[in-house]
């Protein structure tokens, strides 16, 4: 019997799946009719994945002598470049090594010819805070969005403190990336994280003391945490592996972070000092948010393949599994107050809600303008607002970057 072709041990037709729910548009849409037809017409047919890329977006490059791929990915929390050793049967020998941080995509490396510099462009994108006035009760829009934060720099992932008062949000207006916070009454503005490294998706204990985030300062992506009285940095995790997007639970008392530690991205727990780090969920995870039920009693994430999108719910305690009803993209989920509606975007341009109940998802709120981008929704803690990502792309550079030591 012909076996389907396959890639990073996941079956040809799983990947073919998510590559249809991550195109989000018109072309995922077509692909997934053409591909329902051909099955109706020959059930029989084989699927075969011919090749992806190891990255994306952009082409992977060789460093000129064989023994280092240069590459883009999105695993620090933004598009940066990295490297990889490889040795000459073209298998990796150490682990990845982040070469840029920051906001923007850098993309389409190439490395001169004596090995110790490396051009490669960056696209812009200019990205602000906002929030639209919507009913508690079913997310449906009340009123028009308006801009909470608007500069010419990448103003990205609010977080609601507890209370609805305060904001947190990564921002690099100075240069790095790093943490920040607003007061939403008078408009002032704190800075808690420094430092290069790129610090992101900041996280509030319940208390509002405290906030988790995910960043590559320590030479690895990894989880930390700051204490908001003194600025006080403690590193959660270090591991060679990416461990990222961590939730407090309503206790403040664990963290769910996800990590590849395995191999691929996973729920994981921690008590909120870092200790006791145990993998929670036994398939794959995706997107950037982790949610806990307001009990403390289970975790809601988004499955890593398959069409339509498979969101589970993970029990704390014993790493059960239970299905939630299936979403367009669980990338961006978001609660409502009473848990009874999930929120999410679709294709980066359309906000959906979900009943858990039986009720048909409908559509919550899109921008006209055809470049907008709505990323990372969160619900308020009162329900009346939601918090998102106003993006649209601002040009690109030309960078180039010295390489201590040469490749």
């Amino acid at each position: 019997m012909k076996k389907s072709g396959a890639s990073q041990d996941q079956p040809a037709s799983d990947l073919i799946s998510k590559r249809i729910v991550e195109l989000g548009d018109w072309r995922g849409e077509t692909l997934g009719r053409m591909r329902k037809l051909i099955k109706k017409a020959d059930p029989d047919i084989v699927e075969e994945w011919k090749w992806v890329k190891p990255t994306k977006p952009g082409t992977p490059v060789w460093s000129h002598d064989g023994h280092e791929i240069y590459f883009s990915s999105y695993r620090g929390g933004s598009i940066n470049l990295w490297r990889i050793p490889v040795g000459a049967d073209g298998r990796p020998t150490g682990p990845p090594d982040q070469l840029t941080t920051g906001a923007g995509e850098d993309v389409e490396p190439a490395i001169a010819p004596e090995g110790q510099r490396i051009a490669f462009g960056v696209r812009g994108i200019n990205s602000d805070i906002w929030r639209l006035p919507v009913s508690p009760e079913t997310g449906r829009p009340t009123g028009q969005p308006s801009p909470v934060l608007e500069t010419t720099r990448v103003e990205s992932r609010g977080a609601w403190s507890p209370d609805g008062r305060m904001i947190a949000f990564n921002s690099d207006r100075l240069g790095e990336m790093n943490l920040w916070i607003r007061n939403l009454a008078d408009g002032s503005e704190r800075q808690i994280t420094r430092g290069p490294g790129g610090d992101y998706q900041p996280n509030w204990a319940p208390d509002g003391r405290r906030i988790a985030f995910f960043s590559a300062r320590g030479g690895n992506t990894d989880i930390w945490a700051v204490d908001l009285a003194d600025g006080k940095l403690t590193r959660l995790t270090d591991n060679p592996a990416l461990d990222t997007n961590p939730f407090y639970s309503p206790d403040g008392k664990q963290i769910g972070f996800m990590s590849d530690r395995t191999g691929r991205s996973e729920v994981w727990l921690m008590n909120a000092d870092g200790s006791n780090q145990r993998r929670l969920a036994s398939v794959g995870t995706w997107g950037h948010f982790l949610r806990w039920t307001k009990d403390g009693r289970g975790i809601v994430f988004r499955s890593e393949s398959a069409a339509p999108v498979q969101v589970y719910r993970v029990s704390v305690a014993d790493g059960s599994l239970s299905r939630l009803p299936d979403v367009l993209s669980g990338g961006h989920m978001s609660f409502s107050p009473d848990e009874s509606i999930i929120l999410d975007v679709q294709g980066h341009k359309t906000l959906w809600a979900y009943p858990v109940t039986s009720q048909a998802p409908y559509k919550v709120f899109s921008f006209p303008a055809a470049d907008v981008r709505i990323d990372y929704p969160v619900w308020s803690p009162d329900g009346r607002w939601v918090l998102f990502d106003h993006a649209a792309p601002r040009g690109g550079d030309l960078w180039m970057l010295e390489l201590a030591g040469g490749s």
